[in-house]
């Protein structure tokens, strides 16, 4: 799907809720410019490709925690001796982004400040390399793919909402952190989702003016690492515009994130009042848009609710290979299945997931595969696997460090795994007061605080 090898997704549970997310750790003041922190010691593990995830808590940015919010619980820890990596974080974490199994980000907001994390020893040390705040405030946490893309160790882009009337910025770094830039954009938009396939070549999705299940929409492409923007798709809207783009995705629908296959072939599902299935696709880098054919479902009617919860992800060197999960909605249950693709997203495949279903309000609730036969799924803080994609699951036995912070941190916010078996869970609270970051190394047996 993105950047190296690595992808990921989060949907909500309930789809149409914007949800406001916690984090990890203390909500005391950071340091704004790069300083490392140390955390117990965690094996390390080798080099992966590959991880996606699905959520179910929330998807929109979350609100700003308070100053004085801090994590609550008390968890057992996987030594029994060692300090959790959390209490090394100066902030509540809303959001992480796994890269592989030693390299990882994760942030939050503190006192509209944003607040970010690197590791590159799967949590041994934690370095802040967070943007500075002078003339930067957040009003609310950006979501991964939406108001944070991290390409690699190096490169990352923050957006920037407009304030006060003023102009959205891009926020840009190429040395991990080490220093920033910033571009303006051209209006002040709020961004839906944002995508790069390399260090140069990127898009920006924004959206304004949401209303009775619709809302206007443009496209942004920037070829210089984000140091300007061009617009090059914009749907009609309420308003007449001067230059409205003839093939453009429609008005009608909630956007539900962006991705590329590469610089021509990109993809945009879309949220329907109508639950019925729609994704939008372009050939040409985003200057026309058009609705992809898929297969028929079998057994659909009218009194069950589809939608597609994240962007299309793409595998491999090719990536040619991809899928991407839809949320089917009963009256008073809900389940996972998905679509396929083996040519690049051409033609897409309909797949039952054979996912147990869960009430519509269940709290933990999320799926992720890292190719077209491996993955996980969270049903009510138990994990299962496959290797089959999905024709079979395999109930992994409970794990104690996990099942003890479910108690106090229900709600999954980001599931993320890679080839090899590491994965991160990110969970908060009831009162979105306080959260936990958990990571296995085993596929899932096993897990432990960070």
């Amino acid at each position: 799907m993105k950047r190296k090898s690595t992808c990921k997704y989060t949907i909500p549970i309930m789809l149409l809720t914007l949800a406001m997310t916690a984090g990890c750790g203390s909500n005391s003041n950071s340091s704004g410019g790069a300083a490392s922190v140390t955390a117990p010691s965690v094996t390390s593990g080798g080099q992966t490709s590959g991880t996606g995830s699905v959520n179910q808590s929330e998807l929109s940015n979350a609100s700003s925690p308070s100053s004085n919010n801090t994590s609550t619980g008390s968890l057992p820890s996987s030594t029994g001796s060692e300090k959790p990596a959390e209490q090394q974080i100066q902030t509540m974490l809303t959001d992480v982004s796994l890269l592989g199994d030693q390299l990882g980000y994760a942030w939050g907001v503190t006192a509209k400040e944003l607040k970010m994390y690197r590791t590159e020893d799967a949590g041994v040390k934690w370095t802040a390399v967070s943007p500075p705040a002078d003339g930067h405030s957040f009003e609310a946490s950006p979501r991964d793919n939406s108001g944070i893309y991290v390409l690699d160790r190096d490169h990352m882009w923050v957006f920037q909402p407009g304030q006060n009337d003023g102009k959205s910025q891009m926020l840009r770094t190429k040395d991990g952190g080490k220093s920033w830039q910033t571009a303006d954009l051209p209006n002040t938009v709020r961004a839906i989702g944002l995508y790069f396939i390399n260090p140069n070549h990127g898009w920006l999705l924004s959206s304004s003016d949401a209303a009775m299940g619709k809302s206007e929409k443009s496209l942004y492409v920037t070829e210089d690492g984000g140091a300007s923007w061009k617009q090059i798709m914009e749907n009609t809207g309420y308003l007449p515009t001067d230059n409205p783009t003839p093939q453009a995705i429609p008005q009608s629908g909630y956007s539900r994130g962006m991705s590329f296959r590469d610089a021509l072939n990109g993809f945009v599902p879309l949220e329907t009042i109508d639950g019925k299935l729609q994704l939008y696709g372009t050939r040409d880098g985003g200057h026309s848009w058009s609705l992809v054919a898929l297969q028929e479902i079998p057994g659909e009617t009218n009194d069950i609710n589809y939608a597609i919860s994240a962007a299309p992800q793409f595998w491999g060197a090719d990536r040619m290979k991809g899928w991407f999960p839809i949320t089917v909605r009963g009256k008073d249950t809900q389940y996972f299945d998905g679509f396929f693709t083996t040519d690049g997203g051409q033609t897409w495949t309909f797949t039952p997931l054979n996912t147990v279903p869960v009430d519509l309000v269940s709290k933990s609730y999320d799926i992720t595969f890292i190719n077209d036969k491996e993955g996980w799924y969270l049903k009510d803080g138990g994990f299962s696997h496959t290797m089959d994609g999905g024709t079979t699951w395999k109930r992994i036995a409970e794990d104690p460090v996990l099942a003890g912070a479910f108690k106090t941190f229900p709600y999954a916010i980001r599931m993320e795994f890679t080839e090899k078996g590491t994965g991160w869970l990110l969970l908060r609270n009831e009162e979105a007061t306080g959260s936990r970051l958990l990571q296995t190394k085993d596929g899932g047996s096993t897990w432990q605080l960070l």
